[in-house]
C-alpha cells in the first residue's frame, strides 16, 4: 500500500483535485484532506478528511499538534523531517490531499491527477521557507492568519513566474520530420488478346433453271405424207435435258484490324500527410513546476514532479474514449502553442475556444473538434497555469 500526497495553495484547488481523483476511480474513503478551518484563518470549508486533532493519548493537544501527529503516523515515524514539512504547509494555510493507493498500478494515476490539479513542489516550497528562517515544524507555533496566508501565496506565485536560467551550453534538440514522395510501378495485371474462328449461318436465295424432255402423245387421224413416212423409217430424235445446280464459293476478306499495344497516361495525385517537428516556446509568464510527495507505509520518500504529462492526462481522461495517444498528441501540442499567439495571449479559454475550433478544423480536416477539444484545452491550460 502506498500513499500519494499533494500540497495545494487553496482549498478550491484541493477540492478540484479530490473530485478528479473520484472521477479517476479512487474511493472516497481513500482520500483525506488536511487544512485549516475557516475559523482558524484558512479558506477550508468541509471535506471527508480525518480529524485534524488527534493524539495517541486522546487528549486535545491543539490543532497543529494533531496535524503533526497525522503526518508522523502517515510517514511511519521514520521521516520526521518530511512529515514536518507537510505539517508546516498546513500551518501556513495550504491544503494537503492524501490518497491511499492499494493497487500499485494506480500510483502513477494518482500522481498525475494531483499534478494536473495544480499541486506545488513541497521541496521547493520548503527551500523558500528556509530563506525566511524556517528550521523545522514547531507544533506550538501559531497557525497563519488570513493576511499572512495571502502574503505567502503572493510571494510564491511571483517566485514561480521567474524563469530558471539554463546551464551554459544546454542543448535543446529541435526535431523536424520531412516527407518524401516517390513513385513505384504497380502491376495492374496482364491484358491478353485471343483470336479464334467461329461459324455463323448465312442464307442466300438463287434462281436455278432446269430443262426436262417433254413427251406428249396426241391422237390424230389424217393421211400420212412423204415426210411422215421418212420420219417413221428408223429415225432417232434425241432431246437433252439440262438443270442448273447452286455453286458455293468462299472468299476471305480482312474487314478489321486489332492493334495491340500500351498507352501511357499521367495523373497528379495530392498526398495528405502530417509531419512533426519540435517547437520550443519561451513563455516568461509560465508557472513553475509542480511536485508531489510519495510515501510507502513503513518506508518514506518524496519526489517532485515536472509539468503535467500529456500522456498521463490521456490515460486518465481520453484512453477510455478510444484512439491512441499518438492520435491525440497533435491536439496537446496545438493547445500549448496556441498560448503564444499574440491574438490569444491575453484572452481566456472561453473567449479563445471558437477561434481555436475553426483554426483546428482548417488545419486538421480529418479530426473532429469534439474528440480533440479536451486535449487542446489541456495543452492550453498547461501553458497558462490554470490546470
Amino acid at each position: 500500500m502506498q500513499t500519494v500526497v499533494g500540497v495545494f495553495d487553496s482549498s478550491s484547488e484541493a477540492q478540484a483535485a479530490r473530485e478528479a481523483l473520484l472521477d479517476a476511480g479512487f474511493d472516497n474513503s481513500d482520500i483525506q484532506v488536511q487544512a485549516q478551518s475557516a475559523a482558524q484563518g484558512g479558506d477550508y470549508a468541509s471535506t471527508s478528511s480525518t480529524s485534524n486533532t488527534s493524539s495517541s493519548s486522546g487528549n486535545d493537544e491543539g490543532f497543529m499538534s494533531g496535524i503533526g501527529n497525522f503526518f508522523s503516523n502517515l510517514f511511519g515515524g521514520d521521516d520526521k523531517e518530511h512529515a514536518g514539512h507537510y505539517s508546516e504547509a498546513v500551518r501556513r494555510g495550504n491544503t494537503v490531499v492524501v490518497v491511499t493507493v492499494d493497487d500499485q498500478s494506480m500510483v502513477e494515476t494518482a500522481r498525475a491527477t494531483l499534478a494536473a490539479a495544480g499541486a506545488v513542489d513541497i521541496d521547493k516550497r520548503t527551500e523558500g521557507w528556509r530563506q525566511e528562517g524556517y528550521s523545522g515544524f514547531d507544533a506550538s507555533a501559531r497557525p497563519f492568519g488570513n493576511d499572512e496566508i495571502q502574503a505567502e501565496r503572493t510571494r510564491f506565485q511571483t517566485a514561480q513566474a521567474v524563469q530558471t536560467p539554463l546551464d551554459n551550453g544546454t542543448v535543446v534538440p529541435v526535431v523536424r520530420e520531412e516527407i518524401e514522395v516517390g513513385k513505384r510501378e504497380v502491376d495492374l495485371g496482364a491484358v491478353r488478346v485471343f483470336s479464334r474462328t467461329e461459324t455463323r449461318p448465312v442464307q442466300e436465295q438463287v434462281q436455278l433453271r432446269e430443262e426436262r424432255a417433254d413427251i406428249e402423245r396426241r391422237a390424230v387421224d389424217r393421211p400420212a405424207t412423204e415426210a411422215d413416212l421418212k420420219a417413221f423409217d428408223g429415225a432417232t430424235i434425241e432431246v437433252r435435258e439440262m438443270a442448273e445446280r447452286p455453286v458455293v464459293s468462299k472468299t476471305a476478306r480482312v474487314v478489321e484490324e486489332v492493334v495491340v499495344g500500351t498507352e501511357a497516361t499521367t495523373r497528379t495525385e495530392t498526398i495528405n500527410e502530417q509531419v512533426r517537428n519540435t517547437v520550443v516556446e519561451v513563455d516568461k509568464s509560465a508557472v513553475g513546476t509542480t511536485g508531489l510527495g510519495t510515501s510507502t507505509m513503513g518506508t518514506t520518500g518524496t519526489s517532485g514532479l515536472g509539468s503535467p504529462d500529456y500522456r498521463s492526462h490521456y490515460q486518465s481522461n481520453l484512453a477510455s474514449m478510444g484512439g491512441t495517444y499518438e492520435e491525440y498528441e497533435p491536439a496537446y501540442q496545438y493547445g500549448s502553442t496556441l498560448r503564444s499567439d499574440p491574438r490569444y495571449s491575453s484572452r481566456s479559454w472561453d473567449d479563445v475556444e471558437m477561434d481555436a475550433q475553426r483554426d483546428w478544423a482548417g488545419k486538421n480536416p480529418g479530426s473532429t473538434w469534439e474528440k480533440s477539444k479536451a486535449a487542446v484545452k489541456h495543452g492550453w491550460e498547461s501553458m497558462t497555469g490554470r490546470r
